[in-house]
């Protein structure tokens, strides 16, 4: 934008730069200089040169190789506001909806460890609001510490150490179903690693889907235990999965592994989940059709 020779303007003004600093003349005489990088005093100086008579705004174009429109907005800025103009703070835009009433509300919502979703819903604000504002760091969202995800060693170690036997664990559960206080323990998956055969919970949604579970309190009877119908039905699922075609194949899983990645519902020993497994009941009443 500025070259390092000496370039006229006109036959009465010129400019050079030398050293990083701009400096104008007319004629032989120096009139004004600035550093290379400051924009808002050239602009000034430039729109003064036009608005006093000393060149052109299509002189200045040529020789600065600028925009018209530009050099159009900077002459009507300083016919507008004068040289001051060049050089004032922008205006900042005041937001409209995440006022700093609002933010601060927010922000000890956030504190209090609500999530997003629930801070935007509680405040009338739209998500996408709230996201921006904590991505510009107007809000700051407090870390979530996770819990610790057990691995393979620290599983068997969990198993080791139930009291009621290896791998035993929810105690109180198992105690409630004992004296029938109990219908069936809930299914509860739980995060973890190096589980083998992880990928089949992937499954879960689409036999959902397909009916796995689809009229199972009619069709199918338990009584009342640690393990329901929904266990044994989701354990046959995913035992289908896995292309096991005989329940002897459970004993060929890894200890431990097979009621990690479903949910505590299978076996915990490498064999079937319950002593009366062999005596699985045939269901009640057949929906129609079930049977052709």
């Amino acid at each position: 934008m500025f070259p390092a020779d000496v370039t006229e303007i006109n036959e009465l003004v010129s400019f050079a730069q030398r050293e990083g600093t701009v400096y104008y003349f007319n004629g032989p005489m120096p009139v004004f200089s600035h550093a290379e990088q400051d924009r808002a005093s050239f602009r000034m100086f430039a729109s003064q040169w036009v608005v006093n008579g000393n060149c052109t705004q299509a002189q200045i174009v040529r020789a600065f190789g600028i925009s018209a429109i530009s050099m159009k907005r900077y002459v009507k800025r300083y016919r507008q506001e004068g040289a001051a103009g060049f050089f004032k703070a922008r205006a900042q835009r005041q937001p409209r909806v995440l006022t700093p009433a609002v933010r601060q509300k927010a922000q000890e919502l956030l504190q209090q460890g609500q999530g997003r979703h629930a801070v935007a819903q509680e405040l009338g604000l739209k998500s996408d609001t709230l996201r921006k504002a904590i991505q510009a760091g107007r809000l700051v969202e407090p870390i979530k510490k996770s819990a610790a995800i057990a691995d393979k060693s620290q599983r068997s170690l969990t198993d080791s150490q139930a009291v009621m036997g290896r791998g035993c664990v929810r105690v109180e559960e198992r105690v409630l179903a004992a004296f029938g206080g109990l219908i069936e323990a809930p299914t509860r998956f739980e995060p973890g690693r190096d589980v083998s055969c992880g990928g089949v919970l992937w499954a879960l949604p689409a036999l959902l889907a397909n009916g796995l579970l689809h009229r199972q309190a009619e069709c199918f009877q338990l009584p009342p235990g640690f393990y329901g119908v929904v266990h044994v039905l989701l354990l046959m699922g995913f035992l289908a999965l896995r292309a096991l075609n005989r329940w002897s194949g459970c004993a060929l899983s890894r200890r431990g592994n097979g009621g990690i990645c479903w949910g505590w519902i299978g076996f915990r020993r490498g064999t079937p989940c319950g002593p009366s497994w062999g005596r699985w009941p045939k269901p009640s009443r057949w929906p129609p059709g079930a049977r052709a």
